[in-house]
């Protein structure tokens, strides 16, 4: 990264080979502030070692030339601008602010273009009202050939809960049988038209991809829903593998509406795929998620409400 200083001089901001070499670059930046170039050269160089019981006891082999990477350091850049501290959910979800950044860490196959593992990091999760210090949340998931394993699992086993892959998200129980889904305020008309048909009072709407497919991991709603080609392959990497990791996935939703018209069988679903490009486009587009996307937690739950969903959704054309 390179900055100006007033004076005009140019200084571009690096990791160099050591941590004293890194803290004399940033005294450069930092108006010779000794004491805070040393402490921001000893966190950049800080190895943090990390360990989970449930991981170590893991033995797969994977190929590492077949494995590639999708990473988003800040999703929802604008509510990470913005700053705001102050938002009050609705059962759980935020429309906006801090709580909807998150970080996606993502590893795919290359020959299939399936997602294999995952982490996303929630940094502004909750804030204590007391000290307003802010505390993160971390979820991971690995989804690899018979290898299914998630940190939601992790955690309910060691809680004494029901394992939360062998049954309904808890969003599914009461709540008169209504499904439930997070989408965009930039949604298409009659996408939220059907959408409001079928989930009434349990349609909600946040910022940020990552968060919003964070929703479903949590089983805070059924589905994510959106039509749009705005959201990209490093937005939806990390929370699919997750997600696959529950029995649940992200996919195509421009596909699944064909197949669906077409009777095709729902047994073959188009998951999204990390490794092939956007026929036709350019820069990022290359990337996007052409067609929309469908994430979901349940696949018990998932058949019924695309039939549902179909059928709404024609309904609403003829109005339109």
């Amino acid at each position: 990264m390179m900055l100006r200083r007033n004076a005009g001089e140019k200084i571009i901001v690096r990791v160099c080979a050591t941590e004293k070499e890194t803290a004399k670059l940033l005294q450069r930046v930092l108006d010779n502030n000794e004491a805070a170039s040393k402490a921001l050269a000893r966190a950049v160089h800080e190895d943090v070692q990390l360990s989970d019981p449930a991981l170590d006891a893991v033995h797969i082999n994977i190929p590492h030339d077949n494995i590639a990477m999708w990473v988003d350091p800040i999703d929802s850049t604008y509510q990470y601008i913005k700053g705001s501290s102050d938002i009050t959910p609705n059962n759980g979800i935020f429309i906006k602010g801090l709580q909807c950044v998150t970080v996606l860490i993502g590893a795919y196959l290359i020959d299939t273009g399936l997602p294999i593992m995952g982490v996303i990091n929630q940094p502004f999760a909750t804030r204590d009202p007391k000290t307003l210090r802010w505390k993160g949340e971390h979820y991971w998931g690995l989804s690899y050939m018979d290898t299914n394993i998630c940190s939601l699992q992790i955690s309910s086993k060691v809680n004494n809960l029901d394992n939360p892959s062998s049954g309904p998200p808890p969003c599914i129980e009461n709540r008169n049988n209504l499904y439930s889904a997070v989408t965009s305020s930039a949604e298409a008309k009659n996408i939220l038209g059907t959408l409001s048909s079928l989930c009434e009072e349990n349609l909600y709407f946040a910022a940020g991809a990552g968060y919003k497919c964070l929703c479903v991991v949590q089983g805070l709603v059924d589905f994510y829903v959106f039509s749009e080609d705005t959201t990209f392959k490093w937005d939806c990497c990390a929370p699919h593998a997750i997600l696959r990791s529950l029995g649940g996935g992200i996919l195509d939703l421009s596909k699944c509406l064909k197949n669906a018209r077409h009777k095709s069988e729902f047994s073959e679903k188009p998951h999204l795929l990390y490794n092939m490009e956007v026929e036709g486009s350019t820069g990022a587009d290359r990337w996007s998620n052409k067609g929309g996307l469908i994430a979901y937690r349940s696949e018990k739950h998932l058949e019924s409400f695309m039939d549902l969903f179909i059928k709404n959704l024609a309904l609403q054309n003829e109005q339109h």
